[in-house]
């Protein structure tokens, strides 16, 4: 129930959204991982766009459907090599497109790292937790070193201040940084 309210919490945030961003709750590393039931770096080896009902409310929208091979486990109970079925809402078929800023979509063969719930196929909006505030997209630089970083182009952020109102914030860091540093203070909360 506390996943919930965090998730919720982190998509109402704001009154305003528009359809350009998506205004979030800003979350500590330290909570994303606490709220996490998994965190894993992969690959997504495909993504395809469906028509779901994963609440079975009778209400079904377009969502991509990815399955993401695990590489590393840095918390849960994947070993390297499980394969994954991630549901995040959005994506296209034919002419109809449905989209929600901030929500993170999966592209074949896109290296990530993700911090995920436990409702990984039946999410409303996403499985990854605070949005893309957990999740990092992994490319290797030049010298054959792992880098990863945050995207929060089409998400504005908020935090409460110390009477409980609503105020803009600074987006979390996104920073392109070594993934093995990201990893090791992933790991660090793991461990608290």
């Amino acid at each position: 129930m506390r996943r919930k309210a965090l998730w919720t919490a982190a998509l109402v945030a704001a009154a305003s959204i528009s359809a350009q961003s998506l205004t979030l709750l800003v979350i500590s590393e330290a909570r994303i991982v606490q709220e996490s039931e998994r965190v894993v770096t992969g690959t997504v080896l495909t993504a395809q766009a469906q028509w779901l009902d994963p609440d079975g409310d009778g209400v079904q929208s377009i969502y991509t459907v990815a399955t993401f091979r695990v590489d590393q486990s840095i918390k849960g109970p994947d070993q390297p090599g499980a394969l994954l079925t991630l549901h995040a809402f959005g994506g296209t078929i034919g002419n109809r497109t449905m989209t929600a800023p901030g929500v993170p979509l999966f592209q074949k063969d896109e290296r990530l790292l993700l911090c995920l719930t436990r409702e990984i196929t039946t999410a409303k909006f996403s499985a990854v937790v605070g949005a893309v505030q957990g999740r990092w997209v992994i490319r290797t630089d030049s010298s054959g070193a792992d880098q990863a970083r945050r995207d929060f182009e089409h998400a504005a952020f908020m935090t409460l201040d110390a009477n409980g109102n609503l105020v803009g914030a600074e987006a979390p860091n996104s920073k392109e940084e070594p993934l093995a540093d990201v990893v090791a203070r992933l790991q660090a909360e793991v461990k608290k």
